[in-house]
C-alpha cells in the first residue's frame, strides 16, 4: 500500500479541499505527505519581469507569498490531522513534468492531485490540461481526488473550504506566537513584541468576530435542527468560543507587562502563549474531526449552499487588513519564518 503521498496544491478553495481529502487518505493508510507547490515564473511575464528589475525584494516578496502561505496552510492541516509531512515548492513553466519530478526527488509512491475540470478562465496552476498531462506523462500511480466541475458537494466543499482556510490561518498565527516565543526564552531576550501584538489582534478579529459567531449562527445551528447527537459537543465548542477571548486577553496582558518591563512577564507570556495555543488547537480539532464531518452528512446542498454565502460575504483579515502593518505582510512574515528549513524551492 502507499507510504508517502505527492499532494500538488494550487492557491484555490480547490486547494484547500485537495489538502483536506489527502490527510483523511493519508492517514487512513498510515502513510505520509509532501505537500508541494509549483509556482509559475514570474519573470517570464512583462509585469513581474519588471517588477523584478525595479525593486528584487518586493518581486521576492509578491512571488514568495502564495508558497508560503498554501504550504503553512497545508502542513498545519497535516498538524492537526495527525499526519506527519513536509513540504517542498518549484518555479517552472512545466507545472506537470515539476510534480512528477517532486515525486522523485522525495521518493513518493502516489501522486495526489485534483482538477478544476476545465480550460478558461485559469484560476490556479493545477487546471484541468495540468492534470490532464500529468497523466499522460506519469510513471507513478495517480489519484485524481476531485474534479471540481462534476463535484455535487461543491457548495459544501467551498463553504468548508473557506472555515477550514480560516483554521489554517489561525493555525499559522498560532505557530508564529510558539516560535516567537521559543526564540525569546532561547536567547534570554525579550520576543518582537510589535508582532506579537499583531498576531493577538488579528485572533481579535478573525475568530472572535467573523469566524466564531458565523460557525454558531450557521454550521452549528443547522447541525442541531438535523440532529441531536452532537448537541454536547456543540454545547462544549460554544463554551471553548468564549473561553478563547479570554485566554487572548491574558496574553494581550502578559505582552503589555512585559513592554512595562516587570520581572515576570516572559513566565506569563510563555505561559500565555501555551494555554492559548493549547486550547485552539483542541478546538479546531474537535471540530474537523467531528462537527464538520457530520454537518457534512447532514445538511441538505441548500444549506451549505447558505453557509457558502455566509462564509464568502467575509473575507480573512489576515489577508485583507491593515493595522501598523498590512495583514498580508504579516502573513508573509509568519509563514516565511515557519517555512525556512522545511521547505526548499528549486528551479525546473
Amino acid at each position: 500500500m502507499y507510504k508517502h503521498l505527492l499532494v500538488a496544491l494550487d492557491d484555490t478553495p480547490l486547494g484547500v479541499t485537495t489538502v483536506n481529502r489527502s490527510v483523511e487518505f493519508a492517514r487512513a493508510l498510515g502513510a505520509r505527505i509532501t505537500f508541494f507547490y509549483a509556482a509559475p515564473d514570474l519573470t517570464a511575464t512583462g509585469e513581474g519581469a519588471m517588477l523584478f528589475s525595479l525593486d528584487r525584494q518586493a518581486f521576492s516578496d509578491e512571488s514568495d507569498m502564495p508558497r508560503h502561505a498554501v504550504l503553512l496552510k497545508a502542513s498545519n492541516a497535516a498538524r492537526i490531522g495527525g499526519v506527519v509531512c513536509s513540504t517542498d515548492a518549484s518555479v517552472s513553466d512545466h507545472p506537470a513534468q515539476a510534480i512528477l519530478d517532486a515525486a522523485h526527488r522525495h521518493a513518493c509512491d502516489l501522486l495526489f492531485v485534483s482538477s478544476h475540470g476545465r480550460l478558461p478562465g485559469l484560476r490556479g496552476w493545477l487546471h484541468g490540461s495540468v492534470t490532464h498531462r500529468l497523466l499522460q506523462i506519469a510513471d507513478l500511480p495517480v489519484h485524481v481526488a476531485s474534479i471540481e466541475s462534476n463535484d455535487d458537494e461543491a457548495d459544501a466543499n467551498r463553504a468548508l473550504a473557506i472555515v477550514l482556510g480560516e483554521h489554517r490561518s489561525i493555525a499559522a498565527v498560532l505557530s508564529g506566537l510558539q516560535q516567537l516565543d521559543q526564540a525569546g526564552r532561547i536567547n534570554g531576550k525579550a520576543p518582537d513584541l510589535g508582532l506579537m501584538h499583531l498576531m493577538v489582534d488579528y485572533l481579535r478579529q478573525c475568530p472572535a468576530k467573523l469566524h466564531h459567531p458565523k460557525e454558531e449562527t450557521f454550521i452549528f445551528r443547522l447541525l442541531r435542527q438535523h440532529t441531536g447527537e452532537h448537541n454536547a459537543v456543540l454545547d462544549e465548542l460554544e463554551r471553548q468560543h468564549t473561553l478563547e477571548n479570554a485566554l487572548i486577553d491574558s496574553l494581550s496582558d502578559a505582552l503589555s507587562r512585559q513592554e512595562r518591563g516587570q520581572p515576570d512577564a516572559q513566565t506569563a507570556i510563555s505561559a500565555a502563549v501555551q494555554r492559548l495555543s493549547g486550547a485552539i488547537w483542541e478546538h479546531m480539532s474537535l471540530e474537523e474531526t467531528v462537527i464538520f464531518p457530520a454537518a457534512r452528512r447532514h445538511l441538505t446542498h441548500a444549506e451549505w449552499s447558505t453557509v457558502y454565502q455566509a462564509f464568502s460575504a467575509h473575507q480573512d483579515p489576515l489577508l485583507t487588513h491593515s493595522y501598523e502593518m498590512p495583514m498580508n505582510q504579516l502573513f508573509a512574515r509568519i509563514a516565511t519564518v515557519l517555512q525556512q528549513g522545511t521547505s526548499k524551492p528549486s528551479t525546473g
